[in-house]
Parts: structure tokens; sequence; C-alpha cells
């Protein structure tokens, strides 16, 4: 997956992720929306689509195939070119593709590469669906610096006593969990000071990280550092970061600061900034955003 991934970006395209896990009408629409031009797929998987009729490649006879030439071809994209499209839930009505940049991404990867540079021997576990903005970073935020990512499945990426072995087994130093998997992993999983040593960050997002989570993640794992991040696929997964320090003055865990070349505004209905303590909405503006919806204002 990660080679055909990295196939389709050299060639200058940008890929729609279609999850053999989701039902079988969504990834129909996610195909149709997005207009798509070819359709790559382990042979297993390409009868998912019975009234596609375009274009389609297997993944299975190219990796079988005549080794290529060897020459390093050169890219169309730049930073203003799409990378991939991400679709959202659907829960406000029909699912929307966020049309992501070259750009966005890599500015959340040189903020991360700044703020926490990778270190000797790291490795990052991917264990993220490529549905979900979260396995962009896990699998270039760590390639583009030469840094080794150890894939998980599935099956495994949902059991958190498996997900341990994992980390254990490969010495995994960066993992990105959501707090209601991080939750699971500290109340079934004993020792895991002793069994993750080498485990250095601990990158929260997606859902509401709690005092009390936090509280037991530093009791069981107390040299991790353990970082909330906040954002979503329109702003390239990422647009604030807070590191959780011992939390003695924290009410609740902040979502943080805006990341590097990002900007972030808290308005009233007029569009104002409200003052500290009033409730607001929020605005994100700078690098990280998307192009926008696919087909839509």
């Amino acid at each position: 997956t990660m080679v055909a991934i990295l196939a389709i970006l050299k060639a200058g395209g940008a890929y729609v992720a279609l999850d053999p896990h989701y039902p079988r009408e969504r990834l129909a629409f996610m195909l149709a929306d997005s207009g798509a031009e070819v359709l790559l797929a382990q042979r297993n998987f390409a009868g998912y689509f019975p009234d596609w009729s375009g274009k389609t490649i297997l993944i299975d006879d190219l990796l079988c195939g005549p080794p290529g030439s060897g020459v390093n071809l050169p890219t169309g994209a730049d930073s203003q070119s799409a990378a991939y499209v991400i679709y959202t839930s659907g829960s406000t009505g029909v699912p929307k593709g966020v049309v992501a940049l070259h750009r966005g991404a890599l500015n959340r990867f040189a903020w991360m590469w700044k703020t926490y540079p990778f270190g000797r021997r790291e490795k990052i576990c991917q264990k993220t669906s490529l549905s979900f903005v979260d396995s962009v970073w896990e699998i270039f935020g760590a390639l583009l610096q030469g840094v080794p990512v150890v894939s998980v499945s599935d099956a495994i990426g949902k059991d958190p006593r498996l997900l341990v072995d994992q980390l254990a087994e490969h010495r995994v130093t960066r993992l990105v969990l959501v707090p209601s998997l991080l939750n699971e992993l500290l109340a079934r999983c004993r020792n895991l000071a002793r069994r993750l040593q080498r485990l250095k960050y601990c990158f929260c997002s997606g859902e509401t990280l709690s005092k009390e989570l936090a509280a037991r993640f530093r009791k069981a794992l107390p040299v991790c550092r353990l970082i909330n991040l906040y954002g979503s696929s329109e702003v390239a997964g990422d647009v604030a970061g807070y590191e959780c320090g011992d939390g003695a003055g924290d009410s609740t865990i902040p979502i943080g600061r805006p990341i590097a070349n990002t900007q972030i505004y808290l308005l009233d209905d007029y569009l104002q900034p409200v003052p500290i303590g009033a409730r607001g909405e929020l605005y994100v503006g700078g690098d990280n955003l998307a192009r926008g919806y696919l087909h839509r204002p």
C-alpha cells in the first residue's frame, strides 16, 4: 500500500483511500464522487465495484511484473497540488471530499520535525486507516526523514494487548492514538514502562483528552511525553498542540497553541474576536488549510 501511494504521488496524482471495511455503498459513492480515473486495488478487492467502468490496475500484477528502469522520473506536483482526498463522516449530510495539498502536509511535517526532532534509531508505528488524516503523518513524517515505519494490521491496531506486543517487539519510539484507544491500552495492559522502554512520544488526537486519562498515562509511562493535538482533515490533521506536563494547574487539557505558519482565531457571530473567557467559534488560517471540498463551495 505504501509503495502504491508513493507511486501515485510520484506520478503527480492524488489518492483517495478506499477502506474495504467501509460499506460498499459508501465506497462506491466515494469512487464516483471523486471522479477518479484509475482504481488501484489488490485482486481480492477489485470485485467490490461491479459498476466501475474506469481503468483498474491490480497491485498484485505490478508487484509480480518486471522491475522498472530505475530512472528517477520527474513529477508534475508542486506545493499547491492536491496530494490526497479524505472524505468526512457525513454526519451533517452527504460525505464531503477534503482536497488536501502538499503544502499543508509538508507544513505539518516541518513543524513536527522541528518541535519534536527525530533522534537515532527511532521508529514510527503506522496503524491508522488511510481514510483518516493521521495516516499521512505516520507514513510520510517518518519516511521523508529516513525513519523506519512499522506497519500494524487493523486487527492488531484495535487490540491493546496485541498492539503493545508489536510496539515492544519492534521498539517503536512514536505512536499516534485516539484517547479512547489509549484508555483501553492503559486499562488492559500492565508493566508498560518496562515493556515500552523505547517509546518516547505519544500523540493524541481525534477526541477530547481528559485530565484523568493524562494523569493515568503519566503514572504508567512517566518517561514518555504525551502531546495533545487538535485539528481535522480540513487542516491537514493538526493546527494546535499542547504537551501535557504534570497537569497540576489544568482544569482541563488544552488544545494548545497554533503550529508553525498557522493562525487561530476565536470569533463571535459577527466575526469579531471574543474576549478571554468568552465562548467563540474557532477559525483557522494559514498554510495548513486544504483547498476546499471537492466539487462543493
